[in-house]
């Protein structure tokens, strides 16, 4: 059993992107993406995966194979890894997604990364 506080994986930006990872096995990773004010996350896709998306902190724009969404505080989002995958950082301050993957693909998705 592991506990975590997502809190301590909040991280302000540096760049536009700053992803902190919380977990990682052969089947599923898990991590906070704080994604800084007026930036986004570029269209890209995860294979033969599936993710989920949770607003922490913000308000998120989340564009799938070109259908908007907007995602509040609390609301989850499921997206299939063959999906074209965009998130648009719609607040006033840095959005925090706690995201999962799985299976987890290659392993170039399983590390901290400041972008």
């Amino acid at each position: 059993m592991n506990k975590y506080s997502f809190k301590d994986y909040f991280y302000e930006p540096e760049k536009r992107i700053a992803k902190r990872m919380l977990f990682k096995s052969d089947n599923v990773i898990a991590f906070i993406l704080n994604i800084a004010k007026d930036e986004m996350l570029p269209g890209h896709t995860h294979l033969e995966s599936t993710l989920f998306l949770q607003v922490m902190e913000g308000k998120a724009k989340v564009v799938t194979n070109g259908n908007e969404n907007l995602l509040h505080v609390g609301e989850l989002m499921q997206v299939d890894g063959q999906e074209s995958l965009q998130v648009v950082n719609m607040g006033d301050g840095v959005l925090r997604l706690f995201v999962t993957i799985s299976p987890m693909g290659t392993d170039a998705f399983a590390t901290d990364a400041d972008i």
